[in-house]
């Protein structure tokens, strides 16, 4: 029979299907956009410089916080090999800050108007919360290092996100007028939806299930 300690260093199967999925749309979408991004036509008033450049150091700053995240996050590997928890923490989040710090400007110089507000504040909350998750950790409070973590994590997945919403927002927003209004929308759902799954998760539901649990 399995020990207490051995159960409780178990890692469910649900953790593999998730970073596997996680990866695996990480890789897809990564190989899709390279070819978006080195297309000739770029939007008005761009550059080689201020988009392809801009982008590309962004993706490749970005690329290996995605494949460090389900090590990080692993359960264990923290108490078993702390250093390289700690060294991998100082890639993670400082490659968080400064993609994060890249994306402002892609953000706020994008092409459709109704995108730099969602886009720009995304990026903005993206360096905030690795910034915060930083501090924690040279503060010892692991305890909001290990959340704001999550949560920077949740906003660099923004990359995935906004992908899999554009694959379906012609159905989806099919009901929306103009293809621009579609845009707008999916970029402040990127904002949106992964602080909204993430707060359910480490705050809102815990808290309801307290109140609305029966009394013994």
């Amino acid at each position: 029979m399995a020990t207490s300690a051995q159960r409780a260093g178990a890692i469910h199967p649900a953790w593999f299907v998730f970073w596997a999925a996680f990866l695996s749309a990480s890789i897809y979408f990564l190989l899709d956009s390279v070819g978006d991004v080195m297309s000739p036509e770029l939007q008005d008033g761009s550059t080689t410089w201020n988009r392809i450049v801009w982008y590309v150091g962004h993706a490749v700053i970005a690329s290996p916080i995605l494949l460090i995240a389900p090590l990080q996050f692993m359960p264990g590997l923290r108490q078993s090999r702390p250093e390289v928890h700690r060294w991998l923490g100082r890639v993670f989040l400082g490659g968080c800050i400064v993609a994060g710090l890249l994306g402002i400007f892609l953000g706020s110089t994008l092409y459709l108007p109704g995108s730099r507000i969602p886009l720009t504040l995304l990026a903005s909350t993206w360096v905030f919360f690795a910034a915060i998750a930083w501090q924690a950790a040279r503060r010892r409070d692991f305890v909001n290092h290990r959340r704001f973590a999550i949560r920077a994590f949740a906003l660099g997945g923004a990359f995935v996100w906004v992908r899999i919403i554009n694959k379906v927002q012609g159905d989806v927003f099919s009901w929306m007028p103009t293809e621009d209004l579609q845009e707008t929308t999916k970029e402040w759902l990127t904002l949106f939806l992964p602080i909204f799954v993430t707060e359910l998760w480490l705050n809102w539901g815990p808290t309801a299930k307290k109140l609305f649990a029966r009394k013994a």
